[in-house]
């Protein structure tokens, strides 16, 4: 389902809505009226007359037109306000699920363009739009009152006309300059923040600072610019109006030297002249914000044009578990060499297969695709025979967990970030830390699962948030778990705690998937799936494959390929070779096959941390 199609009906709601600001506009323009009439009566009638009667009921009447142009005002104005927020909140749910759902290139500058224009359709500047309108008529009284005074009038209104056509064309490119480089330097602020911890720990505020005043400093260049020319149109516009109020106040009065016009044209002619040239006015002071609401308009409608959600969807029954990847490939950009090249394999439900193999090997970039965070370019992955991508992505994330090798939170509580956010019974939350391992740990803390995670406040350390976003993997006992180097911060009684979810989740019979560098969890597994170069090198039984390719613990406690076998190519759907090609010509050394037979007495060297950034291509 393409956002288009909801925002072209959000859009032609809002600008039902409108019918009623014009309607409220002319009846406030009209209102205005009122303080010219008023004082043609008192200079007219009232002097002339000398009746106080008169001037009390002019009186009453000029307050009671009044009163109803500021209800009129207020009422157009509020109409605005709420059409534009319901617009936007309408929209901007489903938005920020589509940024969410996309691939990549998720943009906070998206949401930044709803704002935008939110602010822009609630502004006085556009406000002012409405009553362009009522120029003709305002135009048209002064004419009747005498031709002179409306001549003046249009030629004030064709200045000021010319004056806002030449306004665009000298702001425009400058205003759209502005906004490009407003964009640069938030992308660059938010990329410095994200690596704050890195910035302080080296010492690298200099150039961080500098990197990004460069960006902040062509904005303010380009912000300089831009206000710098736009408030010149708007002060010639100003003075144009000013000029043309004595002018047209000198016209008068000599209408009435002449005896051909009463004194208190003079002013009336003034008042509604102003009144007629104040919406040009209004333009050219907010033209700069008008161009920046239509300038984030079409992006965001651009934007609109590529973004989607899935539609709605069967639901299926719950999983079994069983992940077939069939001829998996996977290309980050067009023209870019594949990460993944034609993997195939059969995961059956209940297995633990541990994904292992040197960094670059594309390990994590295939955990991600079999958590459906990315679609492959070729190929597909079923779930239990259903392709994945065709699962409805909500009812999917119940049946599946996912532990990033990145560990993050979001500000809430504990309780609240293991129930992935969640409103469900917090016994969920408690089961799945009780099967990570960590359930001790949380109640140990004064406010226990209520206890707020943020960065100033609480914030868990390594090993500790690591066993957090494993619990949040387990919520909800979920048939597939997919773990990308879990136990990368963890110490050696994190380790152990670790291990001991992975005998719960086997005996809750979920299917596992790892992907580690350590030979501490084999004894946990029961199938081995090597990779390198974005291929499988060998799939199967664990004993078999330890057996054959892999030899356990090196020096620095990673799992070491076997330099007696050489690569295979991607495995069938069973672990098999696809072809005979590129089978292996010699057998493992005996030395290396009793060494990679016991992975389950490899020395707790493997307990070491080691470096879990396997790269874009990991």
């Amino acid at each position: 389902m393409y956002l288009i199609e909801d925002y072209k009906r959000i859009k032609a709601e809002f600008t039902a809505s409108l019918k009623k600001v014009a309607l409220y506009s002319l009846a406030a323009s009209f209102s205005m009226l009122a303080m010219p009439a008023f004082l043609f009566q008192v200079y007219d009638r009232v002097l002339m007359s000398r009746s106080v009667e008169t001037l009390v009921a002019m009186l009453i009447i000029a307050l009671v037109i009044l009163g109803g142009y500021g209800i009129f005002e207020a009422v157009r104005h509020a109409i605005l306000a709420r059409g534009a927020a319901k617009a936007e909140s309408e929209l901007m749910g489903e938005l920020l699920a589509a940024e969410l759902h996309r691939e990549s290139d998720a943009r906070l500058t998206t949401i930044q363009d709803v704002v935008t224009v939110r602010q822009t359709l609630t502004s006085p500047v556009f406000a002012a739009i409405f009553d362009l309108p009522m120029m003709p008529l305002f135009t048209i009284i002064v004419f009747l009152v005498h031709p002179v005074l409306g001549f003046l009038l249009v030629i004030a209104a064709i200045v000021l006309f010319s004056l806002t056509l030449y306004t665009n064309k000298k702001t425009a490119p400058i205003i759209q300059s502005m906004g490009e480089a407003a964009t640069d330097a938030n992308k660059t602020l938010e990329n410095i923040l994200k690596n704050h911890e890195v910035v302080r720990a080296n010492g690298m505020y200099r150039e961080v600072v500098d990197r990004w005043g460069q960006k902040h400093g062509r904005l303010l260049q380009e912000f300089s610019e831009s206000h710098t020319t736009t408030q010149s149109y708007a002060a010639t516009s100003k003075t144009v109006r000013q000029v043309i109020q004595i002018a047209l106040i000198a016209a008068g009065a000599a209408l009435v030297l002449a005896d051909l016009a009463t004194p208190g044209i003079i002013f009336a002619t003034s008042i509604i002249g102003s009144r007629a040239l104040a919406p040009m006015d209004a333009l050219l002071g907010g033209w700069r914000q008008l161009r920046q609401g239509q300038n984030a308009l079409k992006r965001l409608e651009a934007r609109l044009e590529e973004l989607s959600l899935p539609d709605n969807r069967t639901p299926l029954p719950a999983p079994k578990g069983r992940m077939v990847l069939e001829r998996i490939i996977y290309t980050p950009q067009p023209g870019t060499p594949p990460i993944i090249r034609g993997v195939s394999a059969t995961i059956e439900a209940g297995d633990r297969v541990a994904i292992i193999g040197p960094s670059g090997a594309g390990k994590s970039t295939l955990a991600r695709i079999l958590c459906g965070y990315l679609p492959p370019s070729a190929g597909k992955v079923t779930l239990d025979g259903q392709a994945l991508m065709s699962w409805d992505p909500v009812m999917r994330g119940l049946y599946m967990g996912y532990m990033p090798q990145e560990l993050s939170f979001f500000n809430g509580t504990i309780r609240e970030n293991i129930a992935r956010l969640r409103n469900d019974d917090p016994a969920l939350a408690i089961d799945a830390a009780k099967i990570a391992g960590v359930h001790e740990f949380i109640v140990s803390l004064p406010k226990g699962y209520d206890t707020e995670i943020s960065r100033e406040g609480f914030w868990p350390s390594g090993g500790q948030a690591a066993l957090i976003c494993l619990a949040r993997a387990y919520y909800g006992r979920p048939k597939v778990l997919i773990l990308d180097e879990p136990n990368a911060s963890l110490d050696t009684e994190g380790e152990k705690m670790f291990h001991q979810s992975l005998m719960r989740a086997g005996k809750l019979g979920m299917t596992v998937i790892l992907v580690t560098h350590r030979p501490a969890p084999m004894p946990f597994m029961n199938k081995v799936m090597v990779m390198e170069a974005g291929q499988i090198r060998d799939y199967g039984p664990k004993e078999d494959v330890m057996n054959k390719t892999v030899s356990v613990a090196g020096p620095d406690g990673k799992i070491k390929p076997n330099a007696a076998a050489s690569p295979k190519p991607a495995t069938g759907a069973q672990g098999k070779p696809a072809t005979k090609a590129g089978t292996a010509k010699a057998a493992p050394s005996a030395s290396a096959s009793k060494k990679a037979a016991k992975p389950a007495t490899a020395k707790k060297e493997a307990d070491t941390p080691s470096s879990t950034d396997e790269g874009a291509g990991s």
